[in-house]
C-alpha cells in the first residue's frame, strides 16, 4: 500500500465487519421480515433477499402507499422489531477485532473527530459499544433508527459532515462492504475499504474505494501525515 500524507479531521466508521465481527444471519432475518410483511398483506418477491435493507424499506413504503389501508409507522415498527431480534442475537456473540481499540485510541490521540454510521439498529449498536467499552470514542453515532436513509445512500455520512462542519476532502469513511464504498463515494469523502468476505480487490467492486487495506490499523498510515 502506498502511504499518502493526507489532512484528515474526521474519521467515520462502519461498525459490523469493520470494528467488530458480527455474525448476523442476513438471509434468515430477511425471510422473517418478508413473513411478517405477508401477514400484514404486503407481498415482496424473493428478489428482496438480494436487496439492501434500504431497498426493502423503500419497497415497503411504496406498497403501504399503494394499499392505502395500513399505518406505515406500525408496519415499520414491526419490521424493526424483527431485525432487532436478529441483530441482538448477533451482538451477544460478537467480538472486537484485535486492532480496533489500538486504532481508535491512536486516532483520538491525534485529536480527530470519530463517528459511527451503521445500518444496525440503536439497540444492538449501543449494546456492542457498551460491551467493549467504546463509549468515549465516538463523537456521533448514526443508526438505522435515526430517520436517515441507510447506506448505500450517503445521508448518514453527510449528516456527520454537517454536524462537525468538516469538508468532504478532510473526512474519511472506513467500511468493509460494497454498500459502504458506495455510500462513501456518494458522500464525496475519502473512502477506505477493508478486504473482507465481500471482496478481495478493487476489481470486485462496482464503485472503487480510494484505498483498499488488509487491516484496520493500516488507516493509521493514511493519517500519519496529518497537519
Amino acid at each position: 500500500m502506498v502511504i499518502v500524507n493526507r489532512s484528515v479531521d474526521l474519521v467515520i466508521f462502519d461498525l459490523d465487519g469493520t470494528l467488530v465481527e458480527f455474525r448476523y444471519r442476513f438471509k434468515e432475518a430477511k425471510i422473517s421480515v418478508l413473513k411478517i410483511l405477508a401477514e400484514m398483506g404486503i407481498s415482496l418477491s424473493d428478489e428482496a433477499l438480494r436487496k439492501s435493507t434500504q431497498d426493502i424499506f423503500d419497497e415497503i413504503v411504496f406498497q403501504v402507499k399503494r394499499l392505502g389501508s395500513l399505518d406505515l409507522d406500525e408496519v415499520m415498527r414491526r419490521v424493526s422489531e424483527v431485525i432487532d431480534e436478529y441483530e441482538m442475537e448477533a451482538a451477544l456473540t460478537t467480538r472486537l477485532f484485535e486492532d480496533t481499540l489500538q486504532v481508535l485510541q491512536a486516532l483520538k490521540k491525534l485529536g480527530l473527530k470519530l463517528a459511527l454510521v451503521t445500518n444496525n439498529g440503536r439497540k444492538a449498536t449501543e449494546f456492542m459499544i457498551k460491551k467493549f467499552g467504546l463509549e468515549g470514542f465516538f463523537d456521533a453515532i448514526i443508526t438505522r433508527n435515526d430517520g436517515l436513509r441507510l447506506k448505500p445512500y450517503p445521508d448518514g455520512i453527510k449528516w456527520v459532515l454537517g454536524r462537525f462542519a468538516v469538508s468532504e476532502s478532510r473526512a474519511m469513511f472506513v467500511g468493509d462492504s460494497p454498500i459502504d464504498v458506495k455510500a462513501g463515494r456518494a458522500a464525496g469523502v475519502v473512502v477506505v475499504a477493508l478486504k473482507s468476505t465481500f471482496f478481495g480487490s478493487k476489481s470486485d467492486l462496482d464503485a472503487e474505494p480510494d484505498y483498499l487495506v488488509d487491516n484496520l490499523s493500516d488507516i493509521l498510515l493514511l493519517v500519519a501525515g496529518r497537519k
